[in-house]
């Protein structure tokens, strides 16, 4: 199985050889990961990514990923509708949307395998007959008096083997479940309405980006319907805007701010807009419904059951239209994202 687009075009390198099955040491201690991954070049359209589920069997040494996948080829996506509603929560009603691949399970089930040597985490998978390589740091998480926290651990982008195009990626382990999650009532209990460091790494209109900022949760609020949180944040207008709703302009317009919970499981959708987008004169303010930033969601639980964050993708594909994707790729927003992980206290 060729997976991702992620080998080298014909007559590049290969990939790494097979790796033989041998008993492996836990990744960190974890066996179950949700991580983060894409490959991206500057003025490309053939830019990957994918938010998957890892779940690794020390006793024979293999990996099993359950994943979600886009690319700016025969594999971009469409913004729907989720069935969440985000009213009562900021200055618009509108139903938080979300890449129409999410609204269903994974798309993909790859099995793979690892080893361990030290802190350095390498990740085999199949691609005909050789295999792409992942590498990764695993790296502790502190509390808040830098003492080790045992629930959960981090992994660090340590690079691609030869022929894998991925360039960036992020991810926590921990062994609860996968059908451990938090709702989004549980996300405004005070132990996790904080703020939560935010990065990401990507594309966007062709040029390389990466940053960092914050996920402020206690700027939200519950939305009508519990499963959706929201807020919204004035700013100056970004491109796009030719009308603004009373009271607001070129230099102070709103950014509506949506996260909701999809399908009572890990997955959250996330998205934000200008609100000048959706406004017209003539028929006041209606739902954007072209290209708002999209953010499929994982939720980071730890050894206890705990929220501490997210990994996840923005897949912003350019659309020319409600309901397609068919702008130009070199237009598309893509990257990998990561917000936390929370700190404890001791």
């Amino acid at each position: 199985m060729a997976l991702l687009g992620g080998m080298a075009a014909a007559g590049g390198a290969t990939a790494s050889a097979s790796v033989p099955l041998a008993a492996q040491p836990a990744p960190g201690g974890k066996t179950n990961f949700v991580v983060s991954l894409g490959g991206f070049r500057t003025n490309r359209t053939d830019n990957w990514l994918r938010i998957s589920q890892y779940t690794f069997n020390p006793d024979n040494g293999t990996v099993t990923a359950q994943w979600w996948r886009w690319n700016q080829g025969n594999m971009r996506d469409i913004r729907v509708d989720t069935p969440v509603a985000a009213a009562d929560c900021g200055p618009t009603q509108c139903y938080t949307r979300t890449p129409k691949r999410f609204m269903s399970g994974p798309s993909e089930t790859v099995s793979g395998t690892y080893e361990v040597d030290g802190s350095a985490l390498t990740v085999f998978w199949p691609s005909g007959s050789a295999k792409l390589e992942e590498r990764w740091t695993v790296n502790t998480v502190a509390r808040t008096d830098g003492s080790v926290d045992p629930s959960l651990v981090q992994l660090d982008w340590a690079g691609a083997g030869s022929g894998f195009t991925a360039t960036a990626g992020y991810g926590f382990g921990s062994n609860a479940p996968f059908s451990a999650s938090a709702s989004a009532s549980d996300l405004m209990l005070p132990e996790n309405k904080v703020n939560y460091s935010y990065r990401y790494s990507g594309i966007s209109k062709g040029q390389l980006g990466s940053g960092s900022s914050s996920m402020s949760l206690p700027v939200y609020k519950q939305c009508r319907d519990a499963r959706c949180i929201g807020t919204a944040t004035k700013t100056a207008a970004g491109a796009g805007c030719t009308y603004y709703p009373p009271g607001e302009s070129k230099e102070n317009t709103t950014i509506n701010f949506y996260l909701a919970s999809i399908a009572g499981d890990r997955r959250n959708a996330y998205e934000h807009w200008y609100r000048c987008l959706g406004y017209r004169p003539s028929t006041g303010q209606t739902c954007y419904k072209m290209n708002s930033h999209v953010k499929p969601l994982i939720q980071v639980i730890d050894d206890n059951g705990g929220f501490r964050g997210w990994v996840g993708a923005e897949t912003s594909f350019s659309s020319t239209a409600d309901g397609n994707s068919d702008g130009d790729p070199i237009g598309d927003t893509l990257s990998v994202v990561k917000a936390g992980p929370r700190v404890l206290s001791p």
